[in-house]
């Protein structure tokens, strides 16, 4: 008995041993964390990023009914036209680099203008561009469809989505343009016009990827697919071998439904260690599972996530519970449920910081190569990077300010960063040096984040740019839409100063 008692007490103090010190970490975590998300700016004075601090003129909420929008729309270009004003269109606000945001304009608020209709038969979802995907996702889950390429958050805004030509862990697809069947459009010069790969073919690839610059998107007509069952398989890769890796797990492969990839930001083994996540179809009896509703958003995760902030230990622990948990433990989830988490689950409450993304596409035969290339970079200046996501898109075929010429690999960067002018300082060398870095390698930046990037690289990374902003002119000869990317760039390439950065 005495044996047995001992033994259990070695046992219990082995335990303790073992979850002490994490359980210690995030109880101080979660002390040092704030106790409710930060307030959503309104619409037109910020956006994500909390450093495009602006004051519009008016900020309108546009009718959720769509003829009463299309007469509100109409007599809102008619008068900014005679008054010599501008507009700029908000939905989530989810952009970084001002893209929602311009001086004293207009500001159009998009997000009641979210009805939505689907035709079973066809699969079309027809939705007014102002709906979130939190809207969408439980309406087609209700229906047993789902998203067909989206961001892997639940945010966004349909008209945001399809204007910065998101892509998401929708594995060997392009990006979001490829699901537009066609969509409306309020332009300049007050026309509504059908758009599609047949009809107004020019509007429809500018407007797509267009970040707002060519008109008000109003109804769009999405392609969905059937919901499904996902169980997380999650393999261990070398990065340097990356994209090998990916397509021995994924070409030919019936039975995968989405896949992503993380790459190690931890110090050990930092960038030299990688995770290629299948998710596989499983046959199931939907009247067996929940199709969409799972536990509430996880303190867990959160404090798992946020505790790489300052931290070698909590990035360290956040690998460990990575390689050998996974982001989904092994449950059966559909893939609603996978799509449907909101990103502000893992964001900063902090009021003096931020956190910023990058995103760069790097051709698949060079990736190891800028994978290379970028952990000097990363060692070289030291910022606070809490994540490394890494998934292909196939090459795009409908959008002019195309990122995605050929098969690429975005690597979606997430850093933390103090508010203030010497971190973002110090966040434009860091941006510049690694956009070098994917230009040496044949690739591009995503262009809805900082606009900390050069004019040379803008126009290295997007040659076609120049031919873009001549059609913004033809279409909008009057710069009724506009905002500050077209501020940084548009302006550029326009003859005209660029705005100070």
């Amino acid at each position: 008995m005495r044996i047995k008692k001992t033994l259990i007490i070695f046992f219990i103090l082995l335990i303790a041993a073992a979850l002490g010190p994490p359980v210690v970490f995030f109880a101080r975590v979660w002390w040092r964390d704030g106790a409710a998300p930060l307030p959503v700016a309104t619409a037109g004075t910020d956006d994500a990023s909390r450093l495009n601090a602006n004051q519009p003129s008016e900020v309108i909420a546009i009718a959720s009914d769509p003829a009463e929008a299309e007469r509100q729309l109409s007599a809102l270009v008619r008068r900014a036209a005679e008054q010599g004003s501008h507009i700029s269109i908000s939905g989530a606000h989810h952009s970084m680099g001002g893209h929602t945001i311009y001086p004293e304009a207009i500001v159009l608020d998009m997000l009641p203008f979210n009805r939505m209709s689907l035709d079973e038969k066809t699969r079309i979802l027809t939705v007014g561009s102002g709906a979130r995907w939190s809207e969408i996702i439980p309406y087609l889950d209700h229906r047993g469809f789902a998203v067909a390429v989206m961001q892997s958050n639940n945010d966004f805004s349909v008209g945001g989505s399809i204007s910065v030509n998101c892509h998401g862990w929708q594995n060997d697809s392009p990006p979001i343009s490829s699901t537009v069947e066609s969509f409306r459009i309020l332009t300049a010069s007050g026309s509504i016009l059908r758009c599609s790969r047949t009809e107004n073919q020019e509007l429809f690839s500018l407007a797509l990827g267009g970040y707002g610059l060519f008109g008000v998107i109003l109804e769009v007509n999405l392609r969905v697919v059937p919901n499904e069952f996902y169980v997380a398989e999650p393999h261990r890769i070398d990065p340097a071998d990356y994209t090998c890796n990916y397509h021995d797990l994924t070409w030919g492969r019936s039975d995968v439904g989405m896949a992503y990839g993380r790459i190690n930001v931890a110090p050990n083994s930092f960038m030299q260690a990688g995770i290629i996540t299948l998710l596989k179809r499983q046959p199931t009896d939907r009247a067996t599972v929940d199709t969409l509703t799972d536990e509430k958003p996880s303190l867990l995760k959160r404090l798992v996530f946020r505790g790489g902030i300052g931290s070698d230990y909590g990035k360290n622990l956040r690998w460990w519970l990575e390689k050998h948990f996974g982001e989904t433990g092994g449950k059966l989830l559909s893939r609603n449920q996978i799509m449907n988490e909101p990103s502000n689950l893992y964001a900063t409450r902090d009021p003096a910081s931020t956190d910023i993304l990058h995103e760069y596409f790097i051709p698949g035969a060079r990736l190891g190569e800028f994978i290379g290339k970028a952990r000097p970079v990363f060692l070289k200046h030291r910022p606070e990077l809490l994540n490394i996501t890494v998934r292909n898109v196939e090459p795009d075929r409908d959008t002019f300010l195309r990122y995605a010429s050929e098969e690429v690999f975005g690597l979606v960067l997430l850093f933390h960063q103090g508010r203030d002018g010497a971190s973002e300082a110090a966040m434009q060398a860091l941006t510049r040096d690694l956009i070098d870095a994917a230009l040496s390698c044949g690739g591009r930046y995503y262009l809805p984040y900082r606009p900390h990037a050069t004019e040379e690289q803008f126009l290295q990374a997007y040659p076609q740019a120049r031919e873009f902003f001549a059609a913004k002119r033809r279409y909008d000869p009057a710069g009724i839409f506009e905002n500050k990317f077209f501020l940084n760039y548009g302006r550029l390439l326009s003859g005209q100063p660029a705005q100070e950065r």
